[in-house]
């Protein structure tokens, strides 16, 4: 539970924290605020008729351990990986980077982030270790979806979507899919059941 402490009369106008408390407090707000914006994917692609997939875990390609995806995808003739990022400020860097930059305001610096394009990529991985016992040339796509504020660099541009682009992207992928791609996505929500724990 989070306590707020109401600030006393004629006190200092911000409540000064530890470094824990403060951490704890950033780390919470990140969390909400992902939340808030795979909450507005999720919304998106629960249209009738469209599997799809939120928090699955599948066990990673190499075998140790599980990944968590945000959203999964079950399109006519391929599988979507979306990862959701809800973030602020300008980012900057190549897709094929290990990390990329992020500025918030005038930082001249910024921070390194891992790169969601690569974060995705090992997601990507571990769909294509479940399909590919049973198809191995299904595509797959690695989607990395905005949602918070952040503009991007134009190296960037092509690599992520906005919510909209992605619902323009869906529209366009809309239909039934084949038996072999229902076959596919039934294999992949057996294994996500066995991967919950």
């Amino acid at each position: 539970m989070v306590r707020l402490r109401l600030r006393p009369r004629g006190g200092p106008s911000r409540i000064e924290r530890s470094d824990s408390a403060h951490a704890a407090w950033k780390s919470l707000q990140a969390e909400l605020k992902g939340a808030k914006g795979e909450d507005r994917i999720r919304t998106l692609l629960n249209d009738p008729g469209r599997p799809s997939l939120h928090d699955v875990r599948l066990p990673k390609a190499s075998g140790d351990g599980t990944t968590q995806i945000d959203h999964l995808v079950l399109l006519p003739r391929a599988l979507m990986v979306i990862e959701t990022k809800h973030y602020a400020g300008h980012l900057s860097g190549h897709p094929n980077d290990e990390y990329w930059r992020q500025r918030i305001g005038k930082e001249e610096e910024g921070r390194l982030i891992y790169s969601p394009l690569r974060q995705n990529a090992g997601h990507c991985a571990a769909v294509r270790a479940v399909t590919s016992q049973a198809c191995l040339d299904v595509e797959i796509l690695n989607r990395v979806v905005l949602t918070g504020r952040a503009s991007v660099s134009p190296a960037l541009q092509a690599s992520v979507r906005t919510p909209d682009a992605l619902a323009d992207e869906l529209r366009h992928n809309c239909g039934e899919a084949s038996g072999l791609m229902m076959g596919l996505w039934q294999r992949i929500v057996r294994v996500a059941h066995h991967t919950k724990n």
